[in-house]
């Protein structure tokens, strides 16, 4: 298979990207090195991938760097004052998971993907079912899929700790649909170990340990549970909140009160009296961003998905809290973007993502099988939520967003109070969304 994309000629007209990304890590590489170590290990694919589609259609891609990066906004402003003037400077804006969005969807600053005639959402590099949930009044203003950096929180195990309590890692599990939130729990209990001082603290031995922020929140879309989806008029609204929210979350708030677990809130990410460092090897699991942050461990290093709410659910699910794509609606030459988006979304599956688990993640089919299916699984299961892509703005929204960091960091035993304190601003934000796009 290859993309219905003639070769063509566009006389080197200029494809240029904007993000926050460095070049040779993802996306864009300015150059071809023989060096060893001297670049990123996806530096020269992601080279290749670009000389590819630029041979393919005649045209130059560039990328720009966003610098001096403070709330994540900053590439909407470095493209703003040329889509105010009509020019066409941009053809690819690469976005944080929440801001900015807004702000170009009701400032007529997108386009919608549809309008572009040779872009196809339904090939299996782009995440249709995302797209079409982000949609707006039928318009797909926002894009996902192979071609963008994702931002997966899964889970980790230490297996030589595992082994020696008698544990088994739950592969099977995963791949016969029983990995639920009660088999994780149950995996994670009655570990905990005092490292002789008879106080716990970050020096014992635990059955989960992680920094709890925007992983925890991730437990809810893996249960199936989105803050906001679609009702039956086509409108965005609230959808979290109900007997399946309320059971996941007492189960989560007892499991995080449970002797075998340590968490501790993003405040203290850099106070060593409170954080624990997994590759200390003190404790089981541990829960983050899938990527390199673990691979010098000493240990067994073990990867699993997300649990499902319960064996009903069809599929694992996890969020992306990595980037998403917006074109400016100043876009003129849109058969040459769509072809280039397409080129690269194609190139994006085919090589730099496998290049990506062989080389970054190390994790070749014939020497880690099992972690190599789980992962593969994972970026399988990808999935998005209006509520994250539309908080900004809204801090009541942006609150359920973050409803299982916050309300179990603050020791709410109850979510009811929380939720109605923030539904009713949410709601209505969501609901001006559709008013202002045609």
């Amino acid at each position: 298979f290859f993309p219905n994309v003639s070769k063509t000629d566009y006389q080197g007209e200029v494809f240029r990207m904007v993000g926050f990304n460095t070049p040779g890590t993802w996306y864009y590489a300015e150059s071809m090195s023989n060096e060893q170590g001297s670049v990123h290990v996806l530096n020269n694919t992601i080279y290749e991938m670009n000389t590819l589609v630029e041979d393919h259609l005649g045209i130059e891609i560039t990328y720009e760097k966003v610098t001096n990066v403070v709330t994540g906004g900053e590439a909407f402003d470095a493209v703003q004052p040329t889509i105010m003037s009509g020019d066409d400077v941009y053809q690819l804006c690469i976005l944080h998971p929440y801001y900015s969005y807004v702000k170009f969807i009701t400032q007529n600053y997108a386009l919608d993907f549809n309008e572009l005639p040779d872009f196809d959402a339904e090939q299996p590099y782009w995440n249709a079912e995302v797209m079409d949930r982000l949609s707006i009044n039928g318009h797909r203003f926002i894009g996902l899929g192979d071609f963008c950096e994702y931002a997966i929180n899964m889970i980790y195990c230490n297996k030589d700790l595992l082994k020696a309590a008698g544990r088994e890692i739950p592969y099977d599990q995963v791949r016969n649909g029983t990995w639920t939130l009660d088999e994780f729990f149950a995996l994670t209990s009655g570990l905990y170990a005092d490292d002789g001082d008879g106080r716990r603290n970050n020096k014992d031995t635990y059955g989960f340990a992680a920094m709890w922020d925007a992983n925890g929140s991730a437990f809810m879309q893996g249960c199936d549970i989105y803050v906001a989806t679609r009702n039956e008029e086509d409108l965005f609204e609230l959808s979290l909140y109900g007997e399946r929210l309320e059971t996941m979350y007492t189960k989560l708030y007892d499991w995080s009160k449970d002797e075998s677990t340590y968490i501790w809130s993003f405040g203290n990410r850099a106070n060593e009296s409170v954080k624990m460092d997994f590759l200390d090897g003190n404790a089981y699991f541990t829960h983050d961003k899938l990527g390199t942050l673990f691979l010098e461990a000493e240990f067994a290093l073990g990867m699993l998905p997300m649990p499902k709410y319960d064996q009903s659910q069809p599929e694992y699910r996890h969020v992306n809290w990595g980037n998403n794509i917006v074109i400016p609606g100043t876009v003129r030459n849109k058969s040459m973007v769509g072809q280039a988006l397409e080129l690269m979304g194609y190139y994006s599956k085919t090589m730099v993502r496998q290049k990506y688990y062989d080389e970054v993640l190390q994790l070749r089919v014939s020497e880690a099988p099992d972690d190599r299916d789980m992962v593969e699984l994972i970026y399988s299961t990808v999935v998005f939520d209006p509520g994250i892509a539309f908080c900004d703005g809204n801090n009541e929204l942006w609150n359920l967003v973050y409803l299982p960091c916050f309300a179990i960091i603050n020791n709410n035993k109850s979510i009811s109070a929380y939720y109605k304190s923030n539904s009713r601003s949410a709601q209505r934000w969501l609901d001006n969304l559709f008013t202002k796009v045609e």
